[in-house]
């Protein structure tokens, strides 16, 4: 089995007694739009323009078209119609555009600019591991999709989740090896599988004292951008890791496994993730999410679901106006609920 039919696949691997391709589960309850976005495949993580007029999500499975462009307003989303550029520097060493029909986004990162045009960056696991980068030009009535170019991961390295530094730097978590069939056995045994890479632009890619953990997953930068908080999936923790080289973490326990982080209005860090276990990895996870406080590094009880076959597996959990966007790593709907 390939590594990159996704996280659903790896967690109803075999070693469960049958596998199954991420994908949408039966759903029997129906797609209402206002209860949930419809007409996507595998949204796993999401981020929103700075004005919240429109979001973008992955699309974690080939064919869907690599990244969704999801209108707030409507509930509806669409498949980018991504067009290719030529390849921009710092990115201009990348080997060439991706094929939209393999293109697999995973995690992502939306750097805000200058007159509604943005930068988009997704980790891929389609045809290539590598971190896509996208020029968001949401000016107009409808925002408009354009290849930039890219960076190859470092040999063996899964990617999942992408932040942008203040400096121009990039971290991206390693999650686990690629193509290592047993690797999510690992992380739920809490063996270290992952790392955080730093690329300097000329410089190529570094690992980051004190990050590496059991699944590296979901990645923010603090405010002042001198920390990175990162998710271990495996051992059910947040760390904040100094950017200073220092290797001095600190870390605070969920309930669930710590999937995607995104921030919140109040300050605050949305952590969301799965009850999944090697006990439990066919069937329904339920999935819940915590507010961590970013300098006490405590957290407090946010959402807490039931996982059902219309929607589980929670990946994210963002923040747009009143509302909450939930993705998955495996269904055919982003979840949406009022904010609290």
């Amino acid at each position: 089995m390939r590594l990159r039919l996704g996280l659903a696949a790896l967690l109803l691997a075999p070693a469960c007694g049958h596998a199954q391709a991420p994908g949408a589960p039966p759903t029997p309850e129906s797609c209402a739009p206002g209860k949930y976005v419809c007409n996507v495949r595998v949204v796993e993580d999401m981020m929103s323009t700075p004005d919240g007029r429109w979001i973008v999500g992955t699309a974690m499975e080939a064919g869907a078209g690599g990244l969704y462009i999801i209108d707030p307003q409507t509930h509806t989303a669409r498949a980018a119609d991504i067009t290719f550029g030529k390849a921009q520097p710092p990115f201009a060493d990348c080997p060439g555009p991706p094929d939209l029909k393999l293109l697999q986004t995973h995690g992502l990162e939306l750097k805000p600019g200058k007159g509604g045009v943005h930068t988009v960056y997704a980790v891929n696991h389609g045809g290539r591991e590598s971190l896509e980068v996208f020029q968001l030009d949401a000016s107009g009535p409808a925002p408009k999709v354009t290849w930039t170019g890219c960076l190859v991961m470092p040999a063996g390295a899964s990617g999942n989740a992408v932040a942008s530094l203040p400096d121009g730097r990039l971290a991206v978590t390693k999650f686990m090896e690629a193509g290592d069939k047993d690797g999510i056995v690992r992380i739920l045994g809490g063996e270290i599988t992952g790392t955080v890479y730093i690329w300097s632009p000329g410089k190529g890619f570094a690992e980051l004292p004190g990050a590496r953990l059991s699944g590296d997953n979901g990645l923010v930068i603090s405010r002042d951008g001198k920390f990175l908080f990162v998710t271990d999936f495996g051992h059910k923790a947040v760390y904040k890791v100094p950017l200073d080289g220092s290797g001095n973490t600190r870390h605070v326990d969920t309930a669930f496994r710590p999937d995607n982080l995104r921030w919140a209005p109040d300050g605050k860090i949305v952590a969301t993730g799965q009850f999944v276990d090697l006990s439990n990895r066919a069937g329904l996870h339920g999935w819940a999410s915590v507010k961590i406080d970013p300098e006490a590094m405590t957290a407090a009880p946010f959402l807490n679901q039931p996982g059902s076959a219309a929607f589980d597996n929670g990946t994210t959990a963002l923040i747009v106006g009143k509302e909450i966007y939930v993705g998955t790593y495996r269904g055919d709907r982003v979840a949406v609920l009022p904010a609290p």
